[in-house]
């Protein structure tokens, strides 16, 4: 028997679930198809767990300079197996949000099996049966990229899919990349009592960053005693004495107990029959046109698996554009200018809009206050880091990078600004708590206030202000 639906969610991570749950809210007969658990990357081997093991490991970098806020230093004593014990604690808490039943409470039908495309209005699930659908929506998301280098697989490696299944750390890690993966996890290990190194093969480590702020990054892990080579290419991989031995190009070899790969992700297609439902890929993403259709006339797509932003929060935005773009007339564009990235190291590392190359180039000025001036950085033992904004002569916000403890959190008034035409005159006029780390934000804002100061219009303002008084 085939079982008919109007929408079929293929993959069951966030693009996927909130394609599901919106097609249930208009009324659609709606299902979803997953392979393994709903939840997704960012449930099982992302978001969730990632940033569980970061508050653990960021606690022990604080309790280890207790000393500069006063106070003795506590014996630390690193626990991993507990460390990951309370992670998977907490990532079950959050689970109940992708439980089945939720959905399927919901009238959405919860197919667990691998699919395959028969043509572009069929699908076959393993231990289903047929499905067949008036529209798709893939939202398979993406795995580990792993780099074909001699020896790599027979020594054996890590990546951000397997290491939460992991319980004793390792006493050397080398990181294979300096992305945002890379180095959330070489802090992660780091502080938890490991010794790391980073390999980048780029001239930096977080390559697609402001300059200032992978250079700010690069010597704080630096400082937190962390290896970081740049330049670095791996040529191949040995076994030696049961340790595992990276050799670089040049010949040298950095010799380990483990190896993480973080050098990127790909999108996930495979053994979705995509030639027979007519659907173009480019370099293995699914191609789509700015309103997320693809080259067949049933099919869209939505999150990591288009190659676009690979972010939960892109993915949800995407959801949302392909769902209505798919059942709704009239079509809407999907836009990425004002998705924000964060890198959740510690200070985080958090971007909104162009980068200052592409801002100057546009005629744009910079904008910078440093956070060893801001008040509660100062009190708090966090005064390091940066705000950086830049911004056209009417002050309109072209891109932000924030350097700084909660970074992530602070990006958002300039994300607000460029999503509804706010000039920075607005933000500096803006009345901000006292002491936060928020006023930073202000504080780079007013900035561009006391530009004006020195302009044309600020100089007559001047001058009428002293005739005047």
């Amino acid at each position: 028997m085939t079982a008919q639906y109007d929408l079929v969610a293929i993959g069951g991570g966030t693009a996927g679930l909130i394609t599901a749950v919106g097609a249930a809210y208009l009324g659609l007969d709606a299902a979803i198809i997953e392979k393994n658990a709903l939840g997704g990357d960012c449930l099982w081997t992302g978001c969730v767990p990632s940033k569980a093991l970061i508050a653990s490991a960021r606690l022990a970098r604080q309790m280890d300079r207790a000393a500069g806020l006063g106070l003795q230093r506590p014996e630390v004593r690193h626990d991993f197996r507990a460390v990951m014990e309370r992670m998977r604690a907490a990532r079950a808490t959050v689970a109940h949000h992708d439980d089945p039943e939720r959905f399927r409470d919901m009238g959405i039908a919860v197919h667990f099996g691998a699919a395959r495309f028969l043509d572009p209005s069929t699908m076959e699930v393993e231990g289903v049966g047929t499905i067949r659908s008036k529209r798709f929506v893939i939202a398979t998301g993406a795995v580990a990229a792993v780099p074909p280098i001699p020896g790599l697989t027979d020594a054996g490696f890590w990546t951000y899919e397997n290491v939460f299944d992991e319980d004793e750390l390792p006493g050397s890690i080398a990181i294979l990349g300096g992305g945002p993966i890379g180095t959330e996890f070489a802090q992660i290990f780091a502080r938890l009592g490991a010794r790391v190194t980073i390999l980048e093969m780029m001239p930096s480590i977080l390559n697609n960053e402001e300059p200032e702020a992978a250079a700010f990054m690069q010597d704080s892990l630096r400082e937190e005693g962390i290896d970081v080579r740049v330049g670095a290419a791996v040529a191949a991989v040995e076994t030696e004495r049961g340790r595992k031995v990276l050799r670089m190009n040049g010949g040298e070899g950095v010799a380990v107990d483990e190896i993480f790969v973080a050098t990127g992700r790909r999108p996930f297609t495979d053994g979705l029959g995509l030639e027979a439902a007519g659907v173009s890929t480019v370099r293995g993403a699914i191609q789509v046109d700015p309103y997320l259709r693809s080259s067949a006339p049933t099919v869209w797509a939505a999150g990591d698996v288009t190659g676009a932003m690979q972010f939960t929060h892109a993915a949800e935005q995407m959801a949302k554009v392909s769902l209505r773009n798919s059942v709704l007339p009239g079509r809407t564009k999907i836009r990425y200018d004002n998705v924000p990235r964060v890198t959740y190291t510690d200070p985080e590392v958090a971007h909104v809009g162009l980068s200052g190359a592409e801002a100057a180039a546009r005629g744009g000025t910079a904008y910078t206050y440093r956070l060893d001036d801001l008040d509660r950085a100062i009190v708090d033992g966090s005064a390091t880091g940066f705000v950086k904004v830049t911004a056209d002569r009417k002050g309109g916000v072209l891109g932000a990078t924030i350097v700084a403890h909660g970074a992530g959190d602070l990006i958002f008034p300039f994300v607000l600004a460029r999503q509804h035409g706010l000039k920075l005159s607005k933000v500096a006029d803006t009345i901000f708590p006292y002491p936060t780390m928020v006023e930073s934000v202000k504080k780079a804002a007013a900035e561009f206030n006391r530009t004006r100061l020195d302009s044309a219009a600020g100089r007559t303002l001047k001058r009428v202000i002293q005739w005047l008084k």
